[in-house]
This record gives structure tokens, sequence and C-alpha cells, in this order.
């Protein structure tokens, strides 16, 4: 196999002339070799040449590419050890940085020096944050100072039937409903602009192998996501499928079956890899480009409601009542758990542990909820998530450590007070008054991070969206640094949306009159299905 003329280097291969070639192939077989005619050399050389010559009549097809230097790149870096290849490519790495953002900027004035400086402390800042995985955007105090000012925010009407979820790929954003409508909407003007729709329904029980593109759902949309390339779209429902629409023109590409209804699903960054949450216990985790499961993820004991996920080959996933949030290391083959729960002897602990100055009696001790499911999850970097349960806690937590790092109780505040007439049947109304329960708190119902910053938001059935920043030193605690509120409805869903051509960041908020997976809520008073956004300079 050493010798063979298909294993060869063929630069090597020009080098020798075709004796040397022919003769230490015979003399390895150890037969006596008959001495050549004089005519063998030359028709030896044309074999030997035949392979140059096929090259380069290739290669004459198309003279306007050619550089004669690519034939001799590999001999002309062969002599080059590691330290300077590296030096070599990371010379060629800042080169096309400087390309890239100059023609970002093209167009108008600048001093190419100060330009080519900012661009490569810029660039590579972000480059190894996001390879490492840090938060690098810290974009709270921007934001904000702009609270001492009107917040507009612009809220369109839509009229499906109670809307569950949405995702953004700039410029366009998707949402979908329990009604089985998926719509395509333009968001780079002030107010989103619909496209166009897609809708499903009961006639659709039967799956179309014949025609793919005449598939849909026949039950309810529970979430979607959008490819990070924005070729494709990705739906889950309660009728156990996910499928995957062109992002084009919104027509089926593929139906994958699932075993049980898929409550959330979340792509990993510049990979078309993605992750879907199953009512069954399960992960499954997909290919989209080829449009195949990969495999299956075991652990949680209760109903899989949310996900999230970053560039790394990771996720983050909650479990509702079994109160537990666990953090998938797909290549290792092997979770974290890290367990939630707060109860009134966990406030105690934290209340020892704290020095003397910080255990003085709160002006008014708020009365505690116990935890009894964690409904949402968004990641803030490759080591910090930040979940919200039903009692209206929100919490930070950190691969570094098994409990939370920081729990802000009662977030969005208590429900009000029910009158006596509301919560009892007694037509005495001091003995009606004595069976008022105490007020409920607010379940956080939506909560999301804008990737690598410092900033996320959340949401609840209490009309406003709550703007929070973490703290920049060690990022072990979090405060509140603006609302926007008069929302009328449930918050189901939260984005944040970059637009670097503007420098803002567009949050959207997706309003329902009810609840994504149920109908347990209270009637909200002037709930409505919408989409508000508002926009932050930064």
């Amino acid at each position: 196999m050493a010798g063979d003329s298909f294993l060869s280097d063929p630069s090597k291969k020009r080098k020798r002339s075709s004796k040397v070639t022919s003769t230490s192939k015979r003399s390895k077989g150890g037969r006596s070799t008959p001495v050549p005619s004089s005519t063998t050399p030359e028709y030896d050389e044309e074999i030997s040449d035949v392979s140059d010559s096929d090259e380069e009549e290739t290669r004459g097809q198309d003279e306007e590419g050619y550089n004669e230097d690519e034939l001799s790149s590999d001999e002309e870096f062969a002599d080059e050890n590691a330290a300077d290849k590296r030096r070599r490519l990371a010379k060629q790495y800042l080169e096309n940085l400087k390309a890239t953002e100059l023609n970002e900027v093209e167009g108008h004035d600048f001093d190419a020096q100060d330009l080519d400086d900012d661009i490569l402390s810029r660039r590579l800042q972000r480059d190894v944050a996001e390879t490492k995985g840090y938060v690098y955007k810290f974009l709270g105090e921007k934001i904000s100072h702009q609270f001492d000012d009107h917040i507009e925010s612009i809220s369109t009407r839509i009229g499906s039937k109670n809307l569950t979820s949405m995702t953004s790929h700039y410029p366009y954003l998707y949402t979908v409903s329990k009604d089985a409508e998926l719509i395509k909407w333009d968001i780079s003007g002030r107010k989103p602009q619909r496209i166009k729709h897609v809708k499903g329904g009961s006639k659709f029980f039967k799956l179309n192998t014949a025609n793919v593109n005449a598939n849909h759902h026949w039950e309810q949309i529970n979430c979607v996501a959008a490819s990070p390339d924005g070729k494709y779209v990705v739906t889950g429902g309660s009728d156990s499928r996910l499928i995957i629409w062109s992002s084009e023109n919104l027509s089926c590409l593929k139906v994958l079956e699932t075993r049980s209804a898929v409550n959330s699903i979340a792509f990993r960054r510049n990979s078309d890899q993605l992750f879907a949450a199953c009512a069954d216990l399960r992960i499954r985790t997909y290919s989209i480009n080829q449009f195949t499961q990969l495999e299956i993820l075991y652990g949680h004991q209760d109903d899989i409601t949310d996900i999230s996920a970053l560039a790394r080959e990771t996720c983050v996933s909650v479990g509702s009542r079994d109160k537990t949030v666990m953090f998938w290391k797909i290549a290792e083959e092997s979770r974290l758990t890290f367990r939630g729960g707060d109860s009134v002897e966990k406030k105690r602990k934290k209340k020892k542990t704290k020095p003397e100055e910080e255990t003085v009696e709160e002006q008014e001790e708020l009365p505690f909820h116990h935890e009894g499911s964690i409904e949402v999850v968004s990641m803030n970097d490759e080591s910090h998530f930040v979940t919200g349960s039903d009692n209206g806690n929100i919490a930070l937590w950190s691969l570094a450590k098994k409990k939370a790092l920081f729990t802000e109780r009662l977030a969005h505040g208590l429900q009000p007070r029910l009158l006596p007439q509301e919560a009892s049947a007694e037509t005495s109304l001091e003995i009606a008054g004595q069976q008022v329960p105490e007020p409920q708190p607010y379940s956080i119902t939506a909560i999301h991070a804008l990737p690598y910053s410092d900033i996320f938001v959340s949401g609840s059935f209490d009309g406003s969206v709550k703007i929070w920043r973490l703290d920049q030193e060690g990022l072990r605690s979090f405060k509140l640094i603006g609302e926007v509120s008069n929302l009328k409805g449930c918050v189901v869903k939260l984005d944040v949306v970059e637009v670097p051509d503007k420098k803002q960041i567009k949050v959207f908020v997706l309003l329902s009159k009810e609840h994504k997976f149920g109908r347990w809520l209270d009637k909200i008073p002037g709930g409505r299905n919408a989409l508000v956004n508002f926009t932050f300079d930064i």
C-alpha cells in the first residue's frame, strides 16, 4: 500500500523520475527485471505525466481564477514550525476581521488607524467572550437611564385564538396560537407587519405521506423556534408533532412525530441542533438539516415546561412540579441537577448566614409562599441562568453552586385580596370576611435573558414586564432597573432582538387572554391577544 500511486503525494511523484519509481517497485517484489528497451523510458514518461497533463487541462478551463502560487502553497509552508503557523493564521484572522468591519462602515469618513484599533479590540473581545461563554454585553446602565423618560410601547392586535409562543430571526418574527395558526411578521419597521400565515385544524389528523406539504398541526401549537441560519421554522404541538417549515413561504417540509406533546423547543446557536422538551419527561435532540432525531435524554420526574440553549452543546431545562433544573452536557453524556423548592427552612438558614448588620428586621415583612413548580428558564451565558416559579420567585443559578445564587421573592407582587362576597357564599359579611384567603403571588409565566448580556426580562399576568440587571461584580445577584406597565393580558412569551445597524434592542411581549397550557387563570380584565414591542437605545 505504501507504494500505491493512488495514495502517494502527487507533488512528490512529479519530482521523481519514472525510472526510479518503476525500479523501486520491482525491487520490492524481489523479481528479476529485464533491461528496458530504448523506447520504454519515453513511454514511461508519457504515462507518468498523464495526471499532470490532465490537471493542466482542467485548470486551463478556468484561467481567470488560476494562481500559480496556489500550487506551491504547501511547499512554501512546508518548513514552517508550529509557532510560525500560529502567527501566520493569527495575522490572516485579523485581516479577515478588518475586511468584514470595513464592509460594514463603507461610505463613512473615518481614521483608518483608529478604526483598525477599534475593530480589533472590539471584535476580539466579543469573539473571545462568546467562545468562552462569558457575559460581555453590559447594557443595564444604558437602559436604566432611559426609564426616566416615557417608554413608548406599540401594541398589535392578533386575531388568533389565545397565543402561546413566538420566536425571532431579525428582521422576521413568528407567532403561534391555540387554534394551530403560524404567522410570519416583519419587525424591521416601527410596528410589526403581518406577511404570511398558515392554519391547521382537525382535518390534518392523519399524516399525508404522499404530499408532505399538505401536512399541518391538528391540535394547539405550544412552541416555535427559528433556525440560526433563518432557513427553517420549527413548531411543536399537543398533537405530538414537530413540524419543520420553510421560513420563506411557510410550506411544510417534514413532520417528526414524538410520543407526547412538545412543550418547548430551542436551537443551539450557530447550529442546526434542536432541543425539544416533551410532556413524556424526555428531551429529544434533532438535526434539522438532516430531518432526523439524534438522541433522547432522561432525568426529569414531571412535565418539562421550558428549555434554553446557547452556543455550546449544552441545554438547561425545568421540570415544573419536580422542582428541579437540569443542565445537560450532551457531548459528555452527563447532567447537573439543581434543586429548587424554596421553603421557610431555607429562608431561615439564609438569614442565619448573613452578617448581623443585614439581619435587621424589614419594615414590612412580606408573607412567605412555598415554591411548588419551576415553570420557565433562560440562559444568561454558558454558566449562568435564571428561572421563574409559580410562587413569584426569580432565581439566579450558576454551574459553580448547587443552590441558587440569589432569589427575588414575589418579583411581580401579590394578587389583589378577594372581597368577602367573592370568597364566600355566606350572607353575613362578618363570617364571609373570615373566610377570605390570603392573597396569592403572581406566578412567573415568561422569562428571557439577552444572550451574553447583563439584562433579562420577566412577565406575569399582573399587567407589567420587568427588566432586571445582573450585578457586574461576580454575577451573583440582580436588581430591578425598570418596568413597562399597562399591558392587558397574560405574558406567555418574551423575546429581545438586537438591531446592530440602529444600535437598539427591541423587546417583544406576547400577550394572551389565558395561560398557554390551560385555562385555570381567572378572566383577566381587558385581556387581549396582542404583540407588544418597545425599544431601547444601546
